[in-house]
Parts: C-alpha cells; sequence; structure tokens
C-alpha cells in the first residue's frame, strides 16, 4: 500500500545528487519501462469557488484493471470527465498510451483509443439497440458524404451489424436487438451502453460504476465479460464503482479518493484497515 501525495507537473525530474547514478544505467532503464495505458500528472479542477478534483497524479499500466473508490463527493467522475475530454476545464497534463491528451475534446480523446461510459446511461430513445450500438464505432464511410454518393460503404456496415450483433450477444441483448432505447430497462440501458463502447475497440476504457442498475443476475456475468476483456490484454480499464465486492474480486489496484484528492493506493484489504479511509466513508470516530 502506498500514500500518495501532490507531486510536481514533471513527472521527469531528478535531485542532481541521483542523476550520474541514472546516467549509467539511463537509455537501458528507460527502454524497459513499458508506457503506462493512462497518465494523469496534476490534474485540478474546480467549479467557482469548490475545488473538484485537487492535482491528481496516477499512472494506469497497460492491461491493468484499477479501481477508483471514494465517497460521495469525492470528485471520481468529475476526474473521469476530465480524462475522456467531457470536461476540458481543468489545469495539469493527460497521457494516453503515450500520446497527450490534455483538453482534446470528447471525440478526440476517444479516437485515440480512450472510451468511457457514464454514470446514468441514455440510450438514444428512438433507435433501436443494434443502432444505439452502430453509432460507436469512429471512422465510418457512410458519415462521409461523398463516400455516401459514390458508394462502396456496403460492405463496411455489414461487418459491423455482424460485430454488433456479435457484441450483443456477448452482453444477453440479442433478444432485444429490434427494441427501441424507450423501451428498455436501466439494466439493459447500462449493458448497451457497455457494449457500444466495447465495439469501439478502445485500448483503454473509463467505467462510471458499470453495475449500477443491472440485476443480480446479471451482475457476475458482467464482471466475468469485463475481466475477460482485460484478460485477453488488449484493454486497459480503470472503474469507479460503489459496490466494493465488485471492485476487490475485478481489480488488482485501488485508489481512494476523499475530498477532491487521492490519498491512498492498494488492494481493498489494505485500504479497508486505513483510518482516514475509514473516517471518510463512516465518518470520525466519537470514541
Amino acid at each position: 500500500m502506498r500514500r500518495l501525495h501532490r507531486t510536481s507537473m514533471s513527472d521527469t525530474a531528478t535531485p542532481s545528487r541521483d542523476r550520474n547514478a541514472q546516467q549509467t544505467t539511463g537509455s537501458r532503464d528507460n527502454a524497459s519501462v513499458p508506457t503506462p495505458a493512462l497518465r494523469v500528472v496534476d490534474l485540478a479542477c474546480s467549479f467557482g469557488g469548490v475545488q473538484a478534483v485537487r492535482g491528481v497524479t496516477f499512472d494506469v499500466a497497460q492491461g491493468a484493471f484499477v479501481g477508483l473508490i471514494g465517497p460521495n463527493g469525492a470528485g471520481k467522475s468529475t476526474l473521469i470527465d476530465c480524462i475522456s475530454g467531457r470536461n476540458r476545464s481543468y489545469r495539469g497534463k493527460v497521457g494516453a498510451l503515450g500520446a497527450d491528451i490534455t483538453r482534446l475534446p470528447l471525440y478526440k480523446v476517444a479516437r485515440r483509443g480512450v472510451v468511457r461510459t457514464f454514470q446514468v446511461a441514455r440510450p438514444f430513445p428512438k433507435l433501436t439497440v443494434l443502432s444505439n450500438l452502430m453509432v460507436g464505432p469512429r471512422d465510418q464511410t457512410g458519415e462521409r458524404v461523398e463516400r455516401t454518393l459514390i458508394g462502396g460503404w456496403h460492405g463496411q456496415e455489414r461487418t459491423l451489424v455482424s460485430r454488433a450483433r456479435s457484441t450483443m450477444d456477448v452482453f444477453g441483448l440479442g433478444r432485444v436487438e429490434n427494441n427501441y432505447g424507450s423501451e428498455l430497462s436501466g439494466g439493459q440501458e447500462r449493458l448497451v451502453e457497455l457494449s457500444r463502447a466495447v465495439l469501439c475497440e478502445p485500448r483503454v476504457l473509463l467505467l462510471d460504476e458499470p453495475f449500477a442498475g443491472v440485476s443480480p443476475v446479471n451482475r457476475q456475468r458482467l464482471a466475468d465479460l469485463l475481466k475477460g476483456l482485460v484478460a485477453d490484454g488488449n484493454m486497459t480499464i480503470l472503474m469507479v464503482e460503489h459496490r466494493l465486492e465488485w471492485v476487490e474480486r475485478l481489480c488488482s489496484r485501488i485508489l481512494v479518493m476523499v475530498e477532491g484528492s487521492l490519498i491512498l493506493e492498494g488492494t481493498l484489504p489494505e485500504i479497508r484497515s486505513n483510518e482516514r479511509v475509514i473516517e471518510a466513508y463512516l465518518g470520525p470516530s466519537t470514541v
């Protein structure tokens, strides 16, 4: 377990007394350190006089499944909004897979392989489940007017439809393929949003309370699906979740936010025994 503290914007600064030692191994060590899937450096975000995120810094390794927990109002969803480009009014740096995505808009962040889901799922109410999934994948030929007139987009669309149906089957949505978004239950809306995100083939998937609204019967299936996405080696997941049992089952590393600050990281058993975390969830002790 490691306590976290605020760091400077530069994650490469090295005290002068250590530089000589590093020069002997410099290039070899740098080559051996893999590029993180996600890097957040000194990120801060305020709304008026309220500081929602306070100088947060962390890395997420490629292929990791990391949980982000904290009490209500800790700043978790705001942090996800900033990373994903939904909120661009923040200070600090965000990188993904070696690329700088700081303050890029949501769609450009998605094009760089970072896709998110939202705390409240909102499918398009007048589109079928299949059509809701089809709007997700980027660079569709039929989106360009000139290609629509010339033709040649039908093959790509058939491929996408096939992939969408396969994804729906995996998430248990095949039987509601032709249902409209307005006809879905809350749990089905959540699964549609997750399916659409997965269909985009992200390298980094940001999940904001993915188990919210999902029936107890489907939660274990969803957990297995998410675990499989990471196990396949093609995806990294950062997940905000209040249900700690799923965080413990799925996440090898957990980050804790309290009052906008990242205060701790470790395994769930380690975090549960930390006095500051206990106080944040349960309030100060009166004993």
